[in-house]
């Protein structure tokens, strides 16, 4: 049965002097069934990707996650599932933090705002209204051609323990 994946990639990208990561979404059984497509999108040098972590996405913001067939009629109403990744900076520390999760909204601002609410607590941020920055939004419903994501209500759910931490090159 497949599972919504969410891997953590790290790696060189040409001349940088540190390394630089990404974050990949996956729909497939196992997380070795990604790699290739991991590797396709990788921007950086091809021979120093590597995963920092995966995460089988199965709950978010109070909604089961399941993987289905697009063929299957499924009832989703208007939420959708959306990947938000935020950056802010503290005082005492000179690079950027970004910390980011998935969230359950109506459009993209619903999740934006959710991202602020709960991402980087103790940061702040020297851009426009010194509010954290929002890089990224990204929704998750439109990954793939052949299934789609439903979501069901289970606000006594919980996301599902980090499927790996550590340093694993493909």
């Amino acid at each position: 049965m497949p599972h919504l994946h969410l891997f953590y990639l790290g790696g060189n990208a040409g001349k940088s002097n540190i390394e630089v990561h990404d974050v990949q979404f996956a729909i497939c059984d196992t997380w070795q069934q990604a790699i290739p497509a991991l590797k396709a999108a990788w921007f950086g040098d091809a021979d120093k990707i590597h995963i920092d972590g995966w995460q089988i996405i199965s709950w978010a913001d109070g909604y089961d996650i399941h993987i289905a067939p697009k063929s299957e009629t499924a009832i989703s109403g208007s939420l959708k599932l959306y990947f938000v990744n935020v950056g802010g900076y503290r005082a005492d520390a000179l690079p950027e933090a970004h910390e980011f999760n998935v969230f359950v909204a109506q459009n993209a601002d619903e999740a934006k705002q959710k991202a602020l609410a709960t991402l980087l607590p103790n940061h702040n941020t020297l851009h426009k209204d010194n509010l954290k920055d929002v890089d990224n939004v990204l929704l998750l419903n439109e990954l793939s051609d052949d299934w789609q994501i439903i979501l069901t209500p289970n606000p006594e759910g919980k996301p599902a323990p980090i499927g790996f931490q550590g340093y694993q090159p493909i």
